[in-house]
């Protein structure tokens, strides 16, 4: 009887070593998010009778707009920050707020423990220039 809960207790610490060991091995899900700034410039738009000149829009756009990644798994965003100015890089439901300059390239790393659907957008510019992203954190 000793014998039997020895190898009990041997075979239930191996599993744990064995879970243990495969938790590490989760290799994280990595995204490259590519900022971009489009300026454009219309010189002239007729609208139902109303002519108007030199329309100029400013517009920022993360490239891919929507990341999904399931729960629990390791997550790396690196940020390519292609916009002539410093833009910001925000997920408040998992306390992200980055600021990546004018050409440099940044990587966050943070754990998808909450389920949801959450914004992806600049902290430093008004909310009109910046077409925000998400991040889908879905339930296995």
């Amino acid at each position: 009887m000793k014998m039997t809960k020895a190898l009990l207790v041997s075979f239930a610490f191996g599993l744990l070593l064995i879970g243990a060991a495969q938790a590490k091995d989760v290799k994280p899900q990595s995204f490259t998010v590519v900022i971009n700034a489009y300026d454009t410039t219309i010189p002239e738009l007729n609208v139902e009778g109303v002519t108007v000149k030199n329309i100029r829009a400013f517009n920022v756009l993360n490239e891919p707009e929507a990341l999904v990644v399931q729960k629990g798994t390791p997550v790396e965003i690196t940020i390519d920050n292609k916009s002539p100015i410093s833009e910001g890089f925000s997920i408040d439901a998992y306390g992200i707020q980055e600021v990546i300059k004018a050409g440099e390239t940044k990587t966050i790393k943070f754990k998808a423990d909450k389920a949801g659907a959450f914004t992806i957008w600049c902290q430093l510019h008004p909310k009109n220039i910046h077409l925000p992203g998400s991040l889908n954190v879905v339930e296995h």
